[in-house]
């Protein structure tokens, strides 16, 4: 409910009761709908409702045989455009609902990735299409968020050299995953400089401007971040529904690159390309099935 109400314009959203307007409107006047074979006598039904350009509400729910509706839970949505391609990301469900998780270790963030993933339906139907089981190589990422901070970027030079230093790594820990010794030495003694050369800096350095992006898990839910990333385009709309502003950030965050929805009143600061976003996010991906 909160990440309903803080990022996507529905402020004034308190409870569920005062969700049923909304749901009526979603059922009555949808942007696209998708049913997907689950069972013999049942199907899977995702309704999408569009209540900005680029953000909305999804219902997940079961259809029977006799045309019978329940809907089983809801979530926001936001579209991007921005693609990752990674050859390794498979999917888990979650055991309370049929709702799926993306996992990827092949990202350059040192860590498992793990998103919630919002095309629910196509990827039901991927598995009554003989494709169960199977690694996925890309997928578009956003993110929800429900407090933020813009903040300067940090010296060019830094950044131009802090990108190649990137790509660079990224070829030493793929040759680490195969077992060479050179690289996983490599890896070793670049950790200690680094951590010598950042514990230097911060002596006489706010660590804002040392450290360009980051990108890790926060608290109990297993697919939200803490983030700080460079932002490459910002887009403000509005709410349909309550006439609220919703900003849609651009994000570029340790190679990830993903677009960000939050509402207005709660970005402290202006956000404009070039500058940076810190701030939590529950990261969403759409993989592609086909």
């Amino acid at each position: 409910m909160e990440t309903v109400n803080s990022t996507k314009g529905f402020t004034n959203i308190k409870n569920r009761q005062q969700l049923e307007p909304i749901y009526r409107q979603i059922l009555s006047t949808p942007t696209s709908n998708q049913i997907s074979t689950i069972s013999s006598d049942t199907s899977l039904i995702q309704i999408n409702k569009d209540f900005g350009d680029g953000f909305g509400i999804s219902l997940i729910g079961e259809m029977s045989q006799d045309g019978a509706l329940s809907i089983e839970y809801y979530f926001p949505y936001v579209k991007s455009n921005r693609i990752n391609e990674d050859q390794n990301i498979y999917v888990e469900k979650f055991s309370d609902k049929s709702s799926y998780a993306g996992v990827s270790s092949d990202f350059s963030l040192g860590m498992t990735l793990i998103f919630f993933i919002t095309n629910v339906a196509d990827y039901v139907k991927s598995l009554w299409t003989n494709k169960p089981n199977k690694y996925f190589s890309k997928a578009y990422f956003s993110g929800l968020s429900t407090n933020g901070t813009i903040i300067l970027d940090i010296n060019k030079e830094f950044e131009q050299r802090n990108s190649f230093n990137n790509g660079k790594r990224n070829r030493l820990i793929e040759a680490a995953k195969k077992g060479d010794p050179d690289a996983i030495e490599s890896l070793t003694l670049e950790d200690m400089d680094t951590y010598n050369l950042i514990g230097k800096r911060t002596r006489q350095e706010d660590v804002l401007t040392i450290v360009e992006s980051s990108f890790m898990p926060v608290g109990i839910e297993t697919d939200h971040y803490a983030v700080i990333g460079n932002i490459t385009a910002c887009n403000e709309k509005i709410n349909s529904y309550t006439g609220e502003s919703v900003y849609l950030l651009d994000i570029e965050c340790n190679d990830l690159a993903f677009t960000v929805a939050i509402n207005k009143n709660h970005l402290l600061g202006e956000p404009s390309p070039g500058r940076r976003f810190k701030g939590d996010i529950w990261l969403q991906g759409n993989i592609i099935t086909g």
